[in-house]
């Protein structure tokens, strides 16, 4: 079915919902609303709009879009791309939207509905617990047994998807087709999302479960509008990139579900009011991280852990992260002006990277139940062995290991705040590109040659198992920071050459346009700009995010 009918919520009075209004009041008492992690400088809101419910958003929407005004969507701001800093017009921020709704059991597995203002973090500690606040006086007699089953299952279950900041809105992840460390083996968010109700600019809402709806043979969807009246979304024609992470313009695919057209389209073509997702099953593991003399040796050995080692299944590992020397020469220099400061044992001295991964065991049988004759032997061919590594088991320790990988984005942010003090206008440039497996040696190379050619400081990190490095260049000054950029779209020119994308996880926002161009035609950005006004014909939605329009 590609024909969709829009539901006309419940009437309510926009006096009814909380609103500040005045520049320089939000401007003064408000401000963290008119900003996001990205550190991007604004043009502040005329209004700032609390909706505590789904008929509130509606009615937001519906006055604005009446008015004309523009509508900025916040939710937790934890972006990096400037997505939720308004330039003029209103925000309106969803983080009153924070309860779980339902659980259940659907097609062979657990399914989890709430608001959007849930975090990843609250969301987790619920699954993990197996206890939603407010869930037993609000469920159906269906949400109480499935309460109750999902209690006694004797099962652990957690959701997959693992962005660095776990407080972030479960809404904005979806928004964004956030990914992590995790989606190497389980994929972005869009594996995971079940079913979305989404508020149009019109006011009008959408309830769109997988699977139901599709596009027409010829592209399109067809929304059925309150009065009768109908808008046709025609899909853009081109075919995504061969990198196994994209998040750059909008999905589109042939006999596509429309549920994945507003995964990823950061907020530009309404605002997700419910989201429901599904679970997966928590199985042991080892999580290593694994010393290696150099860049090339931790390659060699990504590519074996790649291909598995062996026919073992069970040697394959659920994520695999990276640190190149200068991200360990980072890390060390934290250590020693604070021992504390990582919670773990000193680096080694001779490590010139490390990869951080994991791979199964039973619980049952402790981490002894494995062979890991394979993996010593590749870890020996690449230059390391065991002893050059740091393995944990238990979870409070994994969190350990977590907390070391973030520490490296959360340094160079450290870094680079003290350097805006005397050059504001500075900020680091972080490298979200990715490319198909068979270019993983070629785009590091590229990465490495020039930017050890230039003599800027940069460190790089993140996620190898999918091609997908953070290279983060570090200008001191101005001068370093004009440099950076001019190489910043040699590389996105090169990856994009190479059947990548510009954008792998962190999205477009109105920091990344400038790069569209690289990845898509002038025809092909023509097409996406069709679609946003076959769903917000004023384009009131998220001004200046992807699209200039």
């Amino acid at each position: 079915m590609h024909e969709i009918r829009c539901e006309t919520p419940p009437a309510v009075d926009l006096s009814q919902v909380r609103c500040v209004r005045g520049r320089d009041v939000i401007a003064s008492q408000y401000a963290p609303y008119t900003a996001d992690e990205s550190k991007m400088p604004g043009q502040g809101a005329e209004a700032l709009f609390f909706p505590a419910s789904e008929a509130e958003v509606a009615a937001v929407m519906k006055s604005m879009n009446a008015e004309g005004t523009k509508v900025t969507i916040s939710g937790a701001r934890t972006g990096l791309v400037g997505g939720a800093v308004p330039f003029g017009g209103a925000v309106m921020t969803l983080d009153r939207l924070n309860k779980p709704l339902e659980l259940s059991h659907e097609g062979g597995e657990w399914r989890v509905r709430t608001e959007p203002s849930v975090t990843l973090t609250e969301l987790g500690d619920w699954i993990k617990k197996k206890a939603f606040p407010g869930l037993k006086e609000r469920g159906s007699a269906a949400t109480l047994a499935a309460l109750d089953a999902f209690r006694n299952d004797g099962k652990t279950w957690f959701y997959p998807p693992d962005p660095t900041e776990m407080s972030a809105f479960l809404g904005g992840t979806i928004a964004t087709n956030a990914s992590g460390a995790l989606s190497y083996k389980y994929g972005a968010t869009r594996e995971w999302v079940r079913r979305l109700r989404v508020v149009l600019a019109n006011g009008e809402i959408l309830d769109v479960p997988r699977g139901r709806y599709h596009a027409s043979p010829d592209g399109t969807f067809v929304l059925v509008h309150g009065d009768g009246s109908r808008s046709t979304i025609r899909l853009p024609s081109y075919a995504p990139p061969r990198a196994k992470k994209n998040t750059a313009g909008i999905y589109a695919a042939p006999g596509m579900d429309l549920i994945d057209l507003f995964i990823g389209s950061e907020g530009i073509f309404g605002a997700i009011t419910e989201c429901e997702v599904a679970l997966a099953e928590w199985h042991g593991t080892v999580s290593v991280i694994q010393f290696l003399p150099d860049d090339e040796a931790a390659l060699d050995f990504v590519l074996a852990l790649r291909e598995g080692l062996s026919a073992d299944e069970s040697l394959r590992p659920e994520f695999c992260e990276f640190y190149d020397g200068h991200a360990l020469d980072l890390l060390r220099a934290k250590q020693q002006a604070n021992p504390k400061s990582l919670d773990m044992p000193p680096i080694p001295s001779d490590a010139g990277a490390a990869i951080f991964f994991d791979v199964k065991f039973d619980p049952a049988a402790g981490p002894e139940g494995l062979d890991y004759s394979v993996l010593k032997r590749v870890v020996e061919r690449c230059g390391s062995t065991f002893a050059n590594s740091w393995a944990c088991y238990e979870r409070r320790d994994y969190a350990r290991f977590k907390h070391f990988r973030h520490a490296l984005p959360e340094t160079v942010n450290a870094t680079i705040g003290l350097r805006k003090k005397t050059y504001p206008t500075l900020h680091k440039l972080g490298t979200d590109l990715a490319v198909p497996d068979e270019h993983l040696k070629a785009i590091w190379h590229l990465y490495r040659d020039t930017l050890e050619s230039t003599g800027l400081e940069w460190v790089a990190f993140g996620h190898i198992g999918d091609n997908h490095f953070h290279v983060n260049i570090m200008p001191r000054d101005p001068d370093d920071l004009a440099k950076g950029l001019a190489i910043y779209k040699t590389f996105a020119e090169k990856a994009v050459a190479m059947g990548g994308t510009v954008s792998a996880e962190h999205g477009i926002g109105k920091m990344k346009k400038k790069f569209l161009s690289v990845m898509f035609t002038g025809q092909q950005l023509e097409e996406m700009k069709a679609v946003k006004r076959a769903l917000d014909p004023a384009a009131i939605l998220n001004p200046g995010d992807i699209l200039d329009m």
